[in-house]
Parts: C-alpha cells; structure tokens; sequence
C-alpha cells in the first residue's frame, strides 16, 4: 500500500520538540520543491541539522483539502511565526493543474523510502532461542529429495494438535543467530559454549567475538562465543496439511525457494503494519543498546541499508524511534611512551594501554520491532555503521 498518511497533527503535539532545540543549517533553503524520489527524511535534512525533528516545526496549512499529505510538485517553504521556524506545503500548482496531479498515482511522499524496507517487513520473523527449540521441523522430502518445491510433499515432526488438514503454513529457514555480545570477554558467566556449524538453527556470525574465541579441548579446538538470543528467519515457502501425525505430511503450495531438511515450521502470521513512521527519541535508552547485524555488507552499511538492534517492543521500542550510532572507541597499547618489555612498561601497568573516544557513525530509525530485537533503516551519518557499534539519543552526533 503506497498511499501513506505521513502527518498527523496529533502526534506532531505529542512528540514535539521546544522551538529553541530546533537548528537550522546554515545553507537552508527558503522554500524546496517536492520531487519524485524524496522522502520526508531528506526533505527535513535540507532544513535542520537534526532532520528527526521536523514534526516539531510543520505547520499543517487548514486551507489545503488535506494538509497531512505530500506530493511531488508540492512547495515547502520556510516561515517564522511567532519568530519561530515552520516548515509549510503549497500545493497550489497540485490543485490547479489536474496534468500535474494525473502524473502522481503513487500517491503522497513517505517518511522513509518504502521500497526499502518493504521486504523486511513481509518475509523475515524474529524468534526467541525458546521459541525456535520447540518448532516443528522437516525431517525429510517425499523420495528423499534433497530440496522440494512447490507441488512436492515434505515431512515434519513436532506439528501440535491445533494443527488439523487443510490449514495452511509456513515452513522458514534460519538466516541468522542474533548474539547478546555485550558481556566483557573474560566473564565466564556471560559466555556459553556453542560450536558454530552448519544445520537446523546454526549459522556462522558474520564476526568472531574479540579476546576469547578458541579454546583447546581434549586436544580439539572448540569455538566460544556469545549467548544466542534470537534467530532470524525468513519463509521459504507455505504449505498445506494433507495428513496429520508423526511425521506430519505437508503438500507445498508455494514458494520463495527450495524447502530441506532442517527448515521449521510456524503458523501463518499476516502481520499488518502501518508504514506511516514519525521520527522521535526513546525517553530512555538502555546502556546495553547495540547494533546486531547488518544486511548485504559484512563490514558496514550505507544510506537506506537495514540493520537489527538488540532493542524491542519489550524495552518500549517502537516504529519511528530513532537513534544515533557510535562507534566504540577501540582499546590500543601505548608503544610511544610505554615500549613492550620497557622499565617504564612494568612500573606503569595502568598506563600502558588508552581507549579511543567514541566516534559519530550516523542515524537510524526502527520500522519493524520484535519483542527483543527490531529492524532499522539508515538514514545518514558519516561513517559506515557497524556490528557493535553503540546507541544513543538521535541529538547526540559527536
């Protein structure tokens, strides 16, 4: 659905800012004429060094039909009322030129660029390592296929008894393992054993945790790395019960991709999202705030890229918080002043090593959150946002 309410007077007051925390840039248009292709993020972005808090200043013209919408050929223009700044829309030439207007079936601009993240909001679901220990689960296709698809049957263990033939469900592979890194490398309690392989409900982390990663047992090498707390999973295909039972049988209706062995099964969730966002900041973030993962790049990402959190619905997160990233400064030796195996190294232990400061990385926002962990869009920054890269207010950029 492309037509996108993108304002609302209503929760412009809730969420509005003090005029005197509103900055301007320096190079601020006086007035921007909408364009196909923008989002309200970038248009606010040539107004304000904090582009997050336009709701604070637009002012919602009464004499326009319906002034909570934005279309391309729209004027917005910079006013003072009350010595105070507001953003306004002039669709005047919209109004009077029904040309202009015939050219506009995509409907009003949105806060962020939809085709984005759309994907991400249709596909992938986030489950809790509970959840995932107890999902049914293929354990082989018809003729002991290797993958099946669409018109093939599979088999699967665990399907409860609210599940009856006929219904329809999903069957979904493992993406990826969400890791709670936070804990400090030499705390055995935050750290458990998990020899990473391939299988049902095990894919490798795109990083291996700093300090303690390998560990010889019995003379064997084992892998440590952070407690699991969640899996991503994105459906490979629906299918339909044709007989219940252990195995269960399930005839595939459709398909994304192949079904193997190992894939689980969920229930069919329609989820039904509202992709109208308003930029806002959480009242309190949590210390322990990180980024996750990130999609399609392994050592960064850009502008409109997504990434995961490690904040949720349960922590209060919802559509439209933003937040700054930073990355953590890195802990370095002081070879300068304190050499390896120098006198000054061994009577000054304390000084030998210095931790850089932080450093500004950019803005995200969450469109999508989970119980404990959300999607979140890149909006901009200067630096490419990584895995473990530190979260803040959306004021704070240094």
């Amino acid at each position: 659905m492309k037509r996108i309410l993108v304002l609302t007077a209503v929760l412009f007051l809730a969420f509005s800012v003090q005029a005197q925390d509103i900055e301007l840039r320096e190079d601020h248009p006086r007035e921007y004429v909408v364009q196909e292709g923008d989002t309200l993020w970038d248009i606010a972005a040539r107004f304000l060094t904090r582009p997050w808090q336009w709701p604070a200043i637009w002012h919602a013209n009464p004499q326009i039909d319906d002034p909570h919408l934005i279309f391309p050929g729209d004027v917005i223009s910079l006013v003072f009322i009350g010595g105070e700044p507001r953003l306004m829309v002039d669709d005047s030439v919209r109004r009077l030129s029904p040309e202009v207007r015939r050219e506009q079936l995509d409907g009003p601009i949105s806060t962020i660029p939809y085709d984005a993240i759309e994907p991400f909001l249709r596909h992938p679901r986030i489950i809790s390592r509970e959840e995932f220990d107890s999902l049914p689960y293929v354990i082989a296709n018809e003729e002991r296929r290797v993958m099946a698809g669409t018109g093939h049957r599979t088999y699967v263990r665990g399907l409860g008894d609210d599940v009856g033939v006929g219904d329809e469900v999903v069957v979904a592979r493992v993406t990826f393992q969400f890791e709670d890194r936070r804990g400090p490398d030499d705390d055995d309690i935050e750290l458990r054993r998990n020899r990473m392989r391939h299988g049902p409900g095990q894919v490798p982390s795109h990083e291996r945790p700093a300090g303690r990663v390998w560990q010889s047992t019995f003379g064997r090498l084992e892998r440590f790395n952070y407690p699991v707390i969640g899996y991503e999973m994105w459906e490979a295909a629906r299918a339909r019960v044709v007989q219940t039972g252990d195995p269960a049988t399930l005839e595939l209706t459709s398909g994304r991709r192949e079904v193997m062995e190992g894939d689980r099964v969920l229930p069919v969730d329609e989820h039904i999202f509202d992709a109208t966002f308003h930029p806002r900041a959480m009242d309190d973030i949590p210390e322990r705030a990180r980024v996750l993962t990130i999609s399609e790049a392994y050592y960064g990402v850009g502008h409109y890229q997504i990434v995961a959190i490690n904040l949720g619905s349960a922590d209060g997160v919802a559509p439209g918080h933003t937040f700054s990233a930073f990355r953590p400064g890195e802990r370095i030796r002081d070879n300068l002043k304190y050499p390896l195996l120098s006198r000054e190294a061994r009577l000054n232990s304390d000084q030998r090593y210095v931790t850089l400061p932080e450093e500004y990385a950019g803005q995200l926002m969450v469109f999508r959150p989970f119980e404990n962990i959300s999607y979140a869009i890149v909006l901009d920054g200067t630096n490419a946002i990584r895995v473990d890269d530190v979260l803040d207010h959306p004021d704070r950029q240094q």
